[in-house]
């Protein structure tokens, strides 16, 4: 190799390879103290870990959405659960109205027990809402974004119960002939609730399979990202030993190029 004075190129080359080797250490151990792989190092992983932080993001809100639509149709269900419950009495006492035996004032009673109970059923439609969404009154489908993409909806009818003849005061016990024609109606009305009460129970079944689909692929989502966004520790340890090792090579290799010129000096002295 050849010696000179004015320019040292080993120092040169040395020194340019002790920087890389302490830049890479420097890398190594902003990994290893924030957790988190360096985006010098591996900068396409950018571009991926925003597409999953992105998704991740995506799918917690749109289970928190269903979430909030499964809670919705508890409260539809338990406000058709007391009208059921209501309307099944009315019938019962539609029942007892059909004997000609009951007393003017017996009668009166059971017209007024079941009038209350349709002013009940007609108070339940009314005012059963989700943060002022009405629940029972039809007026179109809800819909629910079901996941992080813009594709990803779920619409659902409600029920219209405002013609229930149980809860507008249609069931006339006057007589037996009269509570006899009731008892059709009020079979309908049973009918229309029951079948609202399954359409809702079957609502809640696909927003909590849904939240549940949510939960298990945020899960997976964040397990991907981890593995491209979080440090390895194993291998950055290791690598952290390579380059502490490169580094006092380097180290050494400039100590031995800078003494070149002293060499040459001494060669001149002789």
């Amino acid at each position: 190799m050849a010696l000179g004075i004015a320019t040292n190129l080993p120092s040169l080359n040395a020194q340019n390879i002790l920087s890389g080797t302490q830049k890479a250490q420097s890398n190594t151990l902003s990994e290893l103290s924030s957790a988190k792989r360096s985006t010098q190092t591996d900068p396409a992983s950018t571009v991926l870990i925003e597409q999953f932080a992105a998704q991740i993001a995506g799918s917690n809100q749109a289970r928190s959405n269903l979430n909030d639509g499964v809670s919705l149709t508890q409260v539809a269900d338990g406000a058709l659960s007391t009208i059921q419950d209501n309307t099944q009495r009315i019938r019962e006492l539609t029942v007892a109205a059909g004997n000609d035996t009951l007393s003017t004032q017996d009668r009166a009673a059971i017209q007024e027990e079941s009038n209350q109970l349709s002013l009940a059923n007609a108070d339940i439609v009314q005012n059963t809402s989700f943060n002022g969404t009405p629940l029972l009154q039809g007026q179109g489908n809800l819909n629910f974004q079901a996941g992080a993409n813009a594709g990803d909806q779920l619409s659902v009818s409600r029920p219209d119960l405002t013609k229930l003849n149980s809860g507008t005061g249609q069931i006339d016990l006057s007589s037996s002939a009269a509570a006899g024609q009731a008892l059709s109606r009020l079979d309908s009305d049973l009918a229309s609730v029951s079948s609202a009460r399954s359409d809702y129970g079957a609502i809640s079944n696909r927003l909590t399979a849904g939240a549940n689909n949510l939960q298990n692929r945020s899960e997976n989502l964040s397990a991907a990202k981890s593995r491209v966004a979080d440090t390895d520790y194993a291998a950055a340890t290791a690598s952290l030993v390579q380059q502490q090792i490169r580094a006092q090579a380097n180290t050494a290799a400039l100590a031995q190029a800078n003494a070149a010129p002293q060499q040459v000096l001494s060669l001149l002295r002789s």
